[in-house]
């Protein structure tokens, strides 16, 4: 006779609990149906209605366990269409903040049987997550991978992903930049080049060179005063609102918004590093901290104002639109407006 289906919730979902516990702390083999029932407070012929044996159950309770990882994952790789440039590493930096939460929680009574088989289903989950950021990568940067897709994946999987798992973190931490180097290898992109292809949040210690930077171009912003600008700049760090690119820890491009005007404020590169792609790939990062249907704005400079012909052109290739006019620092302006879409805006860019 078939077995009868089993619905969700209940008895069934206590079990699991119960055994996820008891698998962490005892491992597999330790751990029998019966003190599983024991410990659930019922008889064994009841676990037999829910679960087809031990391994059913066992696959049941990783289910269970990694349902808001791969939740997680799945809600990277989609933001990632919009943001591109920074996916890869927001799905690795992901993985390391969780490995250590995870490391933190359970590594001290987790047993090592369980240990082994989390870290072999994990990497059976990301391989095909990044088998979609090899896609998505490919076409944004108009590379292609030294290796076919299907093993570009792979080789991401079993070796940045298998080092951010590895258990001697301390070893990955030396590691971590011949790791990200390596990356860029294995997508057919110069590692050289690396540093000018992902945006990271501003810290404390790149005012500096940020201040050093607007120095050097502070002609191209009217009403710049080094004072007033160290103390926004500040401010938005703390609040995570500063993009910035670096090389050779040097800033040469920075990008600073406000969340609550829904505005970009500042957009300053480096003459050097200009027409590299950074300030688009800027602004695409901070219109994906905003949620789809959005409308962001900027202040640039007008259309018959040739001395900021190269700046508005931009913005307009990126898809803003003309708003009103407006005078800030005395200085005849005109607000732009650009309406968040479910895609990144350098892919999609007018020409």
């Amino acid at each position: 006779m078939p077995r009868k289906p089993v619905l969700e919730g209940g008895k069934r979902d206590e079990i699991i609990d119960v055994a996820l516990g008891l698998f962490f702390e005892k491992g597999y083999d330790g751990t029998s149906v019966r003190a599983i029932q024991k410990s659930v407070g019922s008889e064994v012929g009841l676990f037999y209605y829910y679960f087809k044996n031990k391994d059913d159950l066992f696959d049941k309770v990783l289910d269970r366990f990694f349902k808001h990882y791969i939740d997680d994952f799945t809600r990277i790789v989609e933001h990632g269409r919009r943001n591109p440039c920074r996916i890869m590493s927001d799905f690795f930096e992901y993985m390391e903040v969780e490995t250590a939460l995870f490391r933190d929680r359970y590594a001290e009574n987790m047993h090592r049987t369980v240990r082994w088989a989390i870290r072999e289903h994990t990497l059976t989950i990301i391989e095909p997550f990044l088998r979609q950021i090899v896609d998505i990568q490919s076409e944004y940067y108009h590379v292609k991978p030294k290796l076919t897709p299907d093993v570009a994946a792979l080789y991401l999987t079993h070796g940045t992903g298998s080092s951010i798992l590895h258990e001697d973190q301390e070893k990955y931490g030396k590691m971590r930049g011949d790791v990200r180097r390596g990356v860029s290898l294995i997508m057919g992109m110069s590692a050289e080049e690396q540093e000018l292809r992902i945006p990271s949040l501003a810290t404390e210690a790149d005012i500096e060179g940020c201040l050093k930077l607007a120095e050097m171009t502070k002609e191209k912003f009217p009403g710049y005063k080094k004072e007033e600008y160290e103390k926004v700049l500040t401010d938005h760090i703390a609040k995570k609102l500063a993009w910035i690119y670096k090389v050779h820890d040097d800033v040469v491009a920075v990008l600073l918004y406000s969340k609550d005007e829904k505005e970009l404020e500042y957009l300053n590169v480096h003459p050097t590093f200009r027409r590299k792609g950074l300030a688009g790939r800027l602004v695409e990062t901070m219109a994906a901290q905003f949620e789809v249907g959005e409308e962001l704005s900027v202040i640039t400079y007008r259309d018959d104002d040739l001395s900021g012909a190269d700046a508005r052109n931009f913005y307009v290739s990126l898809g803003f639109e003309e708003a009103e006019k407006t005078v800030v620092f005395d200085y005849p302006c005109q607000r732009l407006k650009l309406k968040v879409e479910n895609y990144s805006p350098v892919l999609n860019r007018r020409t």
